[in-house]
């Protein structure tokens, strides 16, 4: 039973993966030494506990005296290597805006789920910033200070890079319809599902294809690109800035302190590239706006109105682009002073290098000596974005409940009845029956009297360990753990057989030849063992571990002769590969029943449930629009949210690579859950973008979006929230779509909106700043609309139609 709560433990909080595994370890000796003793011997555990007690001081020792890193330096480190990725950001989009248009969107996708993981690896080390002792300039209220600026500044390098994205697979739409038009019934009659929404998305696509509107966009970029140019050198620069300070403040703890004139000329260099971002920044907006209206001098009249034509409303379209572009780059901007200001603010009055002890402690110290604590350096919170607290966190998610009303419920009794078994039937449930299963299985042979010795002597222990370890919660991780494990077994092995055998030949070991071997092997082991990728990780352990174990049993042997020692060298080897193999047999065979547990199953459950939170947060804001500029306080709570999807989108990256390794009938495969995520990506930033922008706008703007493409006609609202409906619903159970739905979306948004309204429509209201931002969230509402119908037709190509009503019924409906 005690494997069986450690096994929960395990997949419960990931976390406490490592404290499971030495539990299991401990349990086990007790498991399968304890009923062999003729009495009672509560110190069993402690062949174990003494070498692994001494390898935890030793590893302390060495973490406080050779080389120390503290965890403010391990974050400024992580935040280093964030900006660091950021500022590729601007040199992609200088090449973006000077060599329209780019022809591959991998590099900046793959740009992008970098910036999410390391935001990701970066958020656990400064929630441990408030225990931090360190050496240095800044402490670790002052490396706290920068997290929510860093945010802030991620949210627009994340849109610049999400415009960038949609618009390569903008293009990719437009070749399709381009080739739709030369082969019609070839694509029609090729396409399976979803047939009268891909005709009509493809016709849609087709009447935007035009010459003038390619002209114009790529006027916009070459408009853009020469106004932008000062902007982005700017943001260049202040970027080189932020990483400079970081980096001088964390290498120099130590040793190579900067003397008082070179600090100063430092300081003075960073913040003559705040006030160059500044001047730049206020400069750029009526620059580029008026860059963007030259490039299309031709669509206005004399006096500055738009001409009434058909013709020309196509060639709107670039500056719908110039105006998105310009507002990123600006937010983009607007987000990097902050940052960039608090280092200035920082290196203005941190200029001596101390020792920092942790919050509660300095505040001890300064209650006991009457001295006061260190204040806080943080700026003013801004007005437009402001920072994140407790409360409006709480009020956030509180709304998002109120989204869903659920029925009237079971009454407590069988609802605790039913948590129950859900609790003994769940993922997590299964597990431990398994790991309870195979712990038996395996340790069975070694408490009855005609097996025990057998199992000692053939250190059976091994088996059951792994048997433990090696049972995963989905199978396609268990198949992927098996190959990998096998694999750094055998690697162990022969690594630690050659180095016993070049240490000691055929004697019995010499210490000095096999600590001569030892002093290369090891660099080997921890150079695997830091530098493995986290899903290799075991399998770096497993290999050290086996390199340590041929080459320690084998000293032992020749050395300290005992009962049930497994041999020297290629002895020791294959007893070891045989018994991991034995354990994951074992394990495998577990694995089968009551049967195997679905990655596939587990990765489209996720995607539902992600897919239900935007969903909440999409009526929120159908909820929230008539009266958002009074809920600002709400939009870090939003970020912060979209945040964390993104993060748990970014999670699936390996256990929808590992859907290869599965058996499973299941059809949601690697491919079709890798463009689910994507597309999920796509509708959380667009969501996020759209209430963000929306919520900065001013009434006649958000009363002109409104009617401009219908967003609260109640046939649109109820479109869009039966089409997620259903395919969250698919999702959980696999069922295919019915064959006709309220889709395209994006069509529909069209028919039920007024239009443009473009009798108004002048230069002087498109040099309005507050429009650009206009442009914004239109952008951002047609590509949450966009990305749901795409995510309709990749779940029909996956499960299939139901309800199938032939195309001749419908006319041109």
């Amino acid at each position: 039973m005690a494997d069986g709560r450690q096994a929960r433990l395990r997949q419960k909080v990931p976390k406490f993966a490592f404290v499971a595994i030495f539990a299991w370890i401990i349990s086990d000796v007790w498991l399968t030494d304890g009923p062999l003793l003729p009495t009672f011997n509560g110190t069993l555990p402690i062949v174990l506990i003494k070498p692994a007690a001494a390898s935890i001081a030793v590893s302390l020792a060495c973490a406080l005296l050779i080389f120390p890193e503290s965890t403010s330096h391990l974050t400024l480190f992580g935040m280093h290597k964030l900006l660091g990725a950021m500022a590729s950001t601007l040199s992609l989009t200088k090449d973006c805006l000077a060599h329209y248009p780019l022809q591959n969107g991998e590099s900046l996708q793959a740009l992008r789920s970098g910036l999410i993981v390391g935001w990701s690896t970066l958020e656990p080390a400064i929630a441990f910033l408030p225990l931090d002792l360190s050496v240095g300039n800044w402490n670790a209220q002052d490396v706290t200070s920068l997290h929510q600026p860093l945010r802030n500044l991620l949210l627009q390098v994340l849109g610049l890079l999400d415009f960038q994205i949609n618009s390569c697979r903008s293009r990719e739409k437009f070749n399709e319809a381009d080739i739709s038009q030369d082969g019609e019934g070839k694509i029609e009659s090729a396409i399976k599902h979803g047939k009268h929404q891909v005709m009509q998305s493809l016709n849609l696509l087709s009447s935007l294809r035009r010459p003038e509107v390619a002209h114009s966009v790529s006027d916009s970029y070459r408009a853009l690109s020469l106004a932008s140019d000062p902007l982005l050198q700017a943001c260049q620069q202040a970027m080189e800035a932020l990483l400079d300070s970081i980096q001088q403040n964390n290498s120099r703890r130590w040793f190579g302190r900067l003397t008082h004139e070179q600090f100063q000329e430092m300081r003075q260099r960073h913040e003559t590239a705040l006030a160059n971002l500044k001047d730049e920044r206020q400069r750029y907006s009526s620059v580029a706006s008026k860059a963007l209206l030259q490039s299309h001098e031709h669509l206005f009249d004399e006096s500055g109105k738009f001409k009434d034509g058909s013709s020309a409303l196509p060639q709107l379209s670039g500056l719908f682009v110039g105006f998105n572009i310009e507002d990123r780059i600006v937010r983009l901007a607007e987000a990097l002073e902050r940052p960039l200001a608090q280092v200035v603010l920082l290196e203005s009055e941190r200029t001596t290098r101390r020792l920092w002890f942790p919050v509660g402690l300095r505040k001890f110290f300064s209650w006991v000596f009457g001295k006061s604590s260190t204040p806080v350096l943080e700026l003013p919170t801004s007005d437009d974005f402001p920072e994140v607290d407790k409360a409006a966190l709480k009020e956030m998610h509180d709304k998002l409940k109120d989204t869903s009303r659920p029925v009237k419920r079971r009454n407590k009794s069988s609802a605790m009845i039913l948590g129950f078994a859900h609790w003994l039937s769940n993922d997590e449930g299964i597990y431990a029956l398994r790991v309870l299963i195979a712990t038996i299985a395996t340790a069975v042979i070694a408490v009855t009297p005609t097996t025990a010795g057998f199992f000692y002597r053939e250190k059976g222990l091994w088996a059951v360990i792994m048997a433990q370890t090696g049972l995963l919660l989905h199978f396609s991780d268990f198949t992927f753990a098996f190959v990998m494990r096998v694999l750094g077994t055998v690697a162990g092995g022969i690594v630690g057989m050659l180095g016993w055998y070049i240490g000691s030949a055929n004697g019995p070991g010499n210490p000095y030849g096999l600590g001569a071997v030892m002093a290369v092997l090891a660099p080997i082991i921890m150079w695997c063992r830091l530098y493995a990728p986290p899903q290799h990780l075991p399998t770096a352990i497993i290999f050290g571990a086996t390199v340590l174990l041929v080459i320690g049993y084998s000293y032992i042997d020749t050395h300290n002769p005992t009962y049930g020692d497994p041999g020297v060298g290629y002895t020791v080897f294959w007893r070891r590969t045989l018994l991991v193999l034995i354990g994951f047999v074992v394990g495998f065979i577990v694995s089968l029943f009551p049967w195997p547990s679905s990655q596939s199953r587990f990765v489209s459950r996720t995607l539902a449930q992600v897919l239900h939170a935007e969903a909440d947060h999409y009526a929120l804001l159908l909820s929230e629009w008539r009266h958002l500029e009074d809920e600002k306080r709400l939009l870090p709570a939003i970020a912060g949210t979209a945040i964390h999807l993104a993060e748990t989108l970014a999670a699936l990256n390996g256990p929808i690579g590992n859907l290869r390794y599965e058996f499973s009938s299941s059809p949601f495969d690697q491919i079709a859950c890798a463009k689910i995520k994507k597309l999920e990506v796509t509708i959380n930033e667009s969501l996020t973008l759209l209430h963000i922008r929306a919520s900065l706008l001013p009434e006649r703007l958000r009363t002109r979006f409104v009617k401009a493409n219908g967003l609260l006609d109640h046939r649109t609202i109820g479109n869009v929230m039966v089409v997620l409906s259903v395919i969250e619903q698919s999702l959980k159970t696999g069922d295919p779509l019915p064959s006709r739905l309220p889709t395209p979306l994006l069509k529909n948004c069209m028919e039920y909106g007024d239009g443009a309204r473009l009798e108004d429509l002048s230069k002087d209201l498109l040099m309005d700043e507050a429009y650009r931002g206009y442009c914004v969230a239109i952008s951002a509402y047609l590509g949450f609309l966009s990305a749901t119908d795409e995510l309709v037709l990749v779940l029909k190509e996956t499960l299939g139609e139901s309800h199938h009503v032939p195309e001749d019924l419908m006319g041109d409906a």
